[in-house]
């Protein structure tokens, strides 16, 4: 079942609303500010229904949210080098100087009017228990060519092995070549948003490799295995296990801000696994899915959020977000997998998040 009422309005005056997907099992909040998840409640092993997603107390907050809480981030998630980059052989492209030292460099496309603060339109789709939102931007529009629209469907369903689907499809429509490697920035803390550190969580990740980072947080070029360092979750380890260990690259980050190189994409690949997560507490599992070639683990080394929902305050590491990707700054490294969009060739991805409770 779907349902919407008035969340609030934007400084501008735009109106937003709040959509509500409910199962047998499990209720999602979203908003039409940022494509933005808000909550997402589900049972635990003993059957008491928790939120898993941290989130911020109010419309208001979610205007700065530097955090980027539930959001769907784009054109462009993560950093490119130099904010400038060229798209095919020729198609120049400059976009917002916001990052690192100098603020030499790109995130996230724009930090004040991305696809996590535009106000996207929605509807219900009631035959799949989901919401479709869309939001267009113009030629030229955030240094990216293309009259682009964008949409983001996210649908709730349970299963029949007593697990709850959620998933979350983009796409991309452009009247020109152009470049898109969008991504939700939700995080999870099985054990429950206000539960404090989620660096108790058991991950297990099928990623082989990742991408080292410089000191500004831009990809090094280089990817690296994971044998022998803390990077490797290809055995389950509690997230937090290895976390302040004696590591350059986890100095860098204050902890993991790093794609990791997800086995088997090739393109048009269909969701596979990507993490699988237990919270040994409240016995809640998630797996993840993904469709492109990698996904960002951050382990919230930056939280600091005074106005959380529920009245309650986020510190480092109270949640981690798992946003799936192509690799970051992906357009300085041609050898990479690249995310272009073309008038016959739209962009679309897809993430699958699958919740439910160890088997006793």
């Amino acid at each position: 079942m779907v349902s919407s009422e008035a969340l609030g309005c934007t400084p501008s005056g735009a109106l937003v609303h709040v959509f509500t997907i409910t199962t047998p099992r499990a209720r999602l909040r979203l908003m039409e500010f940022g494509a933005a998840l808000l909550s997402l409640e589900v049972p635990d092993a003993f059957g008491k229904q928790g939120d898993v997603l941290l989130g911020l107390a109010s419309l208001e907050d979610y205007f700065d949210n530097p955090a980027c809480h539930g959001s769907t981030v784009g054109p462009i998630a993560n950093r490119t080098d130099g904010a400038e980059m060229t798209i095919g052989p020729a198609v120049a492209c400059h976009l917002a100087k916001n990052d690192g030292p100098g603020k030499r460099n790109n995130l996230h496309t724009s930090l004040t009017s991305g696809l996590h603060k535009r106000v996207w339109r929605a509807a219900a789709v009631e035959k799949r228990n989901a919401v479709r939102l869309t939001c267009r931007l113009g030629e030229g529009e955030l240094g990216l060519p293309g009259n682009r629209t964008f949409t983001c469907e996210v649908s709730l369903v349970d299963l029949p092995d007593d697990t709850t689907r959620l998933t979350v499809s983009y796409a991309c429509k452009s009247d020109a070549l152009t470049f898109v490697n969008m991504t939700n920035h939700s995080y999870f803390n099985l054990a429950g948003h206000d539960a404090g550190s989620a660096m108790r969580t058991v991950v297990r990740l099928e990623a082989d490799e990742f991408l080292p980072i410089r000191e500004d947080s831009v990809s090094t070029g280089e990817i690296r295995p994971v044998d022998g360092t803390p990077f490797d979750f290809r055995e389950p380890k509690p997230v937090g296990r290895d976390i302040n260990g004696n590591n350059e690259q986890l100095y860098r980050a204050r902890g993991y801000d790093h794609c990791f190189c997800i086995r088997g994409w090739k393109p048009g690949t269909p969701p596979r696994l990507a993490l699988s997560a237990l919270d040994p507490a409240s016995g809640r599992t998630l797996e993840i899915r993904v469709s492109t070639p990698g996904a960002h683990l951050y382990t919230g080394n930056w939280l600091d959020d005074a106005h959380a929902k529920g009245g309650g305050t986020y510190l480092p590491r109270a949640g981690f977000a798992f946003e799936p990707e192509f690799y970051p700054d992906c357009a300085h490294h041609l050898s990479w997998p690249q995310p272009i969009c073309t008038p016959a060739q739209p962009y679309t991805q897809t993430i699958v998040y699958q919740l439910g409770i160890m088997s006793r």
